[in-house]
This record gives structure tokens, sequence and C-alpha cells, in this order.
């Protein structure tokens, strides 16, 4: 069976509400049935023998008594039953001494004693007089506050049968009282959940209002920063879990905001740095067409080739980026790398490039756990960067601090500003001058993906790039 959903806030607290009253009238109700209404019967029961013992002890059966008016004894009864020669000669009530009709012998149905038989008759005459017949056929010799729950016509009766002393004759006094179901509580709970289900709706439509209406001022705003819309925060004072939502969005709109704004700037950057080696292109192009060219054609198509080279890498990085963190995540090809070889395999293809830069190497060798490809990128990249800027120097250390492995790739070109010191791993980031593009905002990526940490550090002449690589343990290193 389909659960029902509502789409109506107000529906889904009324539902609520409606379903504990529900519950709430439930429990009432079986504890009416199976405890309050024993406790209940079993109090009359009592009330119904105390009676009968005083009466017992008053031994005056002439006075009238007012026990049935008692809360517990409605409906109650005490008579005298006369009985001689096993036959029933009269009952009297007690405190009116009308006597009624006695029992014939003749009319009793059984050849045995009808009053020693619990399934004695049920003699004719006024339902009343039926009754007090129908109880006195329980009566069995002496007895001494003996009680009985029988049941006369569908109607359940409790009564008690003593024996007494009155004109020679057998006498014996029963007190009866009808079990009567009171349902009035019952009825009562019932009529209470009814106004509280009313209640409750006009309660949960007001609930429903108060909760709902913040709840329309975030679904609002949510519009707004699906638009890009930054104008404004969200105001919404409370201090409960609504407001800590609305705080928690006003910090998503900031973080939105930031990263909306560098999107722009990463936008602008990569037009720029596309845009320029294009028109170069073309220029030069449009030279050779033109036969206006400076120098000679192999020259002119020299430069349009290695803006070419320059153009395809500047593509190459950004496809490169814009997929890292997909190919990083899904990408669980882990292994043992070799820091050391991974260095001088790169060292050695970049020491060709520039014959002029020294290098000073001190590396201890060193395994790390990770994708090897993405790794020597990471490395690569940094490298790269030294080998732009360098001016006849760069330094790389590899050493085991702690449980990381520490790479230090050094340079004596210029400083870094302090102003962009901290900001040369954002994408394509870019100081006043253009310098610093792709390469270190992939490589922070790569690095942060190992759990390892990067940083640029000015040093008295030339900068440091620090690369920790976490190790799992040091006697794992061969």
């Amino acid at each position: 069976m389909r659960s029902f959903k509502f789409k109506s806030l107000t529906m889904r607290i009324w539902t609520t509400f409606t379903a504990v009253i529900l519950i709430i009238i439930c429990s009432i109700s079986f504890l009416y049935l199976f405890a309050f209404r024993n406790i209940t019967e079993s109090n009359r029961i009592k009330d119904l023998k105390v009676a009968h013992d005083i009466l017992l002890k008053s031994e005056d059966f002439t006075q009238p008594n007012r026990f049935d008016e008692l809360e517990n004894l409605k409906g109650s009864n005490n008579f005298i039953v006369n009985i001689k020669d096993d036959s029933v000669t009269n009952i009297m009530d007690i405190g009116k001494m009308i006597v009624n009709n006695p029992i014939p012998n003749n009319d009793l149905p059984r050849d045995k004693n009808p009053i020693a038989n619990n399934d004695g008759p049920r003699p004719a005459g006024n339902n009343e007089n039926g009754v007090k017949e129908w109880m006195a056929s329980f009566i069995k010799g002496d007895m001494a506050g003996s009680e009985f729950k029988e049941v006369y016509n569908n109607n359940k009766f409790t009564f008690i049968i003593s024996s007494i002393e009155k004109n020679g004759e057998g006498s014996y006094l029963i007190s009866s009282m009808p079990n009567i179901k009171d349902d009035s509580l019952l009825y009562t709970a019932i009529i209470i959940a009814i106004v509280f289900i009313a209640i409750g709706f006009i309660t949960a439509k007001v609930v429903a209002n108060y909760i709902a209406k913040p709840l329309k001022e975030l679904e609002e705003h949510t519009v707004r920063i699906s638009h890009k819309d930054w104008k404004e925060p969200i105001s919404i004072k409370s201090q409960d879990e609504i407001g800590r939502l609305a705080e928690s969005m006003n910090r998503m709109q900031i973080e939105l905001k930031r990263i909306d704004e560098e999107e722009k700037l990463f936008l602008q950057s990569i037009s720029h740095d596309l845009k320029t080696p294009v028109m170069v292109i073309m220029s030069h192009a449009e030279a050779i067409v033109d036969g206006v060219y400076i120098g000679s054609v192999e020259d002119t198509a020299e430069i349009i080739k290695d803006e070419a080279i320059s153009l395809e890498k500047k593509i190459k990085q950004l496809l490169y980026l814009n997929t890292l963190d997909y190919v990083l995540e899904n990408n669980n090809e882990n292994s043992d790398v070799n820091l050391h070889e991974v260095i001088s395999h790169i060292i050695g293809r970049f020491e060709v490039v520039n014959s002029r830069i020294e290098w000073e190497l001190d590396m201890d060798k060193l395994i790390v756990k990770g994708n090897a490809d993405k790794v020597q990128v990471s490395i690569e990249n940094i490298l790269e960067n030294g080998l732009r800027y360098a001016e006849s120097k760069i330094s790389v250390k590899l050493k085991f601090q702690g449980s990381f492995a520490v790479l230090d790739i050094y340079n004596d070109g210029p400083s870094i500003p302090s102003e962009s010191i901290d900001h040369i791993f954002e994408n394509l980031y870019k100081d006043k001058t253009g310098n610093f593009g792709i390469g270190l905002a992939i490589t922070k990526k790569i690095i942060d993906f190992h759990k390892g940490e990067i940083k640029a550090v000015n040093r008295d002449k030339g900068v440091s790039f620090i690369i920790k690589y976490p190790i799992e343990s040091r006697n794992d290193q061969h």
C-alpha cells in the first residue's frame, strides 16, 4: 500500500496532532476497558459487602436504608427470603417490608429441591420479583456471606447471601447489585478527542503558517541565489534551526559569490592567455600571405610554430585542470612511487633545456603511496616553473621528516611579491606582471588529494617550493 504524502505543511502537522490524540484516546479506552472498569467493579462489590455486613449487625430490617443513593451502590437492593420446609414462603424488601407472593411447591419444575440447584426455577411474575426469586434459588443451607456473580436475562448481577434468624424460620439476607456499565468516561474521552482534533487543525494551521513564513523567505532567497543575485543576505533573526539554516545559506551565498567572481576572473584569464597566441599566429600568418613579414619565411613560420605549441600546452593544461578532480576521485590505482627515481627522470629531461643552469641534488630514496602519473605531474610543474625563473641554480633536496617525505625545490630567480605568495596556487592566479598560471593550481590539487602540503617561501635570494608527501612507515623504505 502506498503511503499518503501531504505536500501541505498544515496537513502534515494536523495529521501528526491527530495521530497523537488518537493514540491518547485509544490508550485511555484500553485503560478504561481493562483496568478502570475492573477497579470500579471491585470497589462496588466491596461497598456492597460493607452494606451487607452493616445490615447483618443491625438485626433491624424494618428501618429504611439509603445505600442505593451512594455512587457505588446505585441500583442495589437488600431483601430477606424466608424459607420453610425447603420452600420460599415470602420475600421482603428491607425498609419496606413488602411481602411478595410466595412460590407454591407445585410451581417448581423439578423433583429436586430447586433452592439447592444453581439452575433453579425461573418463576413467573414481574421482572423485579423474578430476579429476587432467581437469586433465592442459589440458597443452600447455612450461608455466611456467599458471593455470586451470575447472569439473568442477559443481565449480570452480583449478590451476597447470608443466613439470619427470623421468626423461627430459615431466613436469608440477600444484598444484590446489577453490574452497570458506565461508559460515560469513554464517551467523554471520545468527545474531548473530537474537540481536540478540531482545535488541532486550527493550531496546525497557525503553527504551519508560523513555520512556513521563514521557510518561504528561504525559498525565495534560494531562487535569487540560483539566478546569481548576490545583493542582499537573508534576514531571519530567530536562533532556532531555521535561523541557523538562514545563517548557513548566507555563508553559502558568500562562498558562491566568491566562486562566481573567481570563475569570471578565470574566464578572463583564459581568454587573455588563449587570445594572445592566437593573435600572434594570425598576424604572422597574414604577414606571410601579404609578403610583408620580417626576416625569412622560415623565421616567421618558426614563430607561428612556437606560439601554436604554447597554445596547445595551455589548452591541455586547462582541460587537465578541469577534469582533475573527477580523475583523482575515481582513480584508485595507488601504488608505490619512488620519488628519487621520479625526480631524477624529470631532471634528466630538463637538463638539456637550459645547459646554463647548475643542478644541486641531495635526495634520499623515499617511497610514497599514490597515483604515479599525478605525483610526477605535481613535481614536474614545480621544476618547470623553477627552470623558467632560475638565473643560474636549482637545488633539489629530498629528505624524511617526521611522517613526511619533504621535497625542497629552490631556484635563485626573483622573489615572489608578498601580496601574491599566498595566492599563486589558485586557479589561473596572476600577479601584476602576468606571471603564474594553471600549473601551480594543478600541483596543489594533486598534493591536497594525496593529503600532502605545499607552500612557497622567499629566501634571501630566490624562492623555495616545499612539498610534503605523507609516508606510512619509515620501515617500508628501501
